[in-house]
């Protein structure tokens, strides 16, 4: 709670040196988009911000996102340097001469995983095009249109024996090996009646590691019923994972929506996720898995199964 209290405090003395000159992004501009090169020049403060408005597709490669109270757009929130305000201004067909703008840029409330914190947000100030972006992500909605794409793995997914369980293990084939989030922990932040689940939250300095699948549509339908997507307990979201080759790529992963303090998972959820990253994860990591059931979360049976395994303390 110290560090979120901490990265908060960051944000709104940002935003007081700058004057304000923070901006949400979710669009064209976001990591990986056909307009991303305009903010090379800017600092991304949070990948996982949201404002509230609904988005929409539009008829070409940007989508539309207009104001709403009852729904929320994710996307990205950056620090700009005053010169950049002009050129995405712009870019986005805004001017304060105009009349009948393209996009109007406006100051809104912004909240990431650490706070809320205000910046420029372009909404489309007309009747709404296109189809409403599911998942509220364009990000997710460019990406998911892919036949094959990545999937990264942090929690029981790592494991294969549930998959084997369901009949869907032939979907799980492809494994290209261990991945590294940065800038993420692993948290446990979501509660069911026998305990959390895994959740990986943005943390500066930190990283989790998984594995990561190449996968068609049908293990992506799958995963969406498994991580609860239509119940909004996970949502899908987009990450850039480092492989082993230290390459680094886009990949779709889960995060918790509503995000609780973390409690102890129950055993057989530490189990699976133990038992999947042992093939693939590094040796300091699984360490450090094995620590945090063990030392933190006091997880039953956990230290009696690694025992089983051969483990010394």
């Amino acid at each position: 709670m110290q560090d979120q209290r901490r990265t908060f405090y960051q944000l709104k003395i940002c935003s007081r040196r700058n004057n304000g000159m923070n901006v949400f992004v979710y669009g064209s501009l976001c990591k990986n988009q056909e307009n991303h090169h305009f903010m090379k020049e800017a600092t991304c403060l949070s990948e996982q911000a949201f404002v509230k408005g609904k988005l929409y597709t539009g008829h070409s490669y940007y989508p539309l996102l207009v104001k709403s109270e009852e729904e929320i757009t994710y996307g990205e929130l950056y620090e700009i340097p005053s010169s950049l305000l002009k050129e995405l201004d712009q870019l986005e067909g805004y001017s304060t001469l105009s009349e009948d703008p393209y996009f109007v840029r406006e100051r809104s409330e912004v909240s990431t995983p650490h706070g809320v914190t205000e910046a420029f947000v372009y909404y489309w100030p007309r009747e709404a095009k296109g189809e409403a972006v599911h998942n509220h992500d364009w990000k997710v909605h460019r990406y998911i249109q892919k036949d094959r794409l990545h999937y990264f793995a942090y929690g029981s997914c790592m494991d294969n024996s549930r998959l084997c369980d369901h009949g869907v293990d032939h979907l799980f084939t492809s494994i290209k090996g261990k991945g590294e989030l940065n800038g993420y922990r692993l948290a446990f932040s979501t509660h069911f009646e026998d305990g959390s689940r895994a959740d990986i939250t943005e943390h500066p300095g930190d990283h989790v590691e998984g594995v990561v699948y190449e996968v068609g549509k049908e293990a992506r339908e799958y995963l969406y019923q498994r991580e609860g997507v239509e119940t909004r307990v996970y949502r899908p979201t987009i990450v850039h994972v480092t492989g082993d080759d230290g390459i680094t790529f886009q990949a779709l992963s889960f995060t918790v929506i509503e995000k609780k303090a973390e409690i102890a998972p129950p055993f057989h959820y530490a189990e699976e996720i133990h038992r999947g990253g042992l093939k693939y994860l590094s040796e300091n990591y699984m360490k450090s898995i094995e620590y945090k059931f063990m030392e933190e979360w006091k997880v039953p049976e956990f230290k009696t199964y690694l025992q089983r395994k051969g483990w010394r303390q």
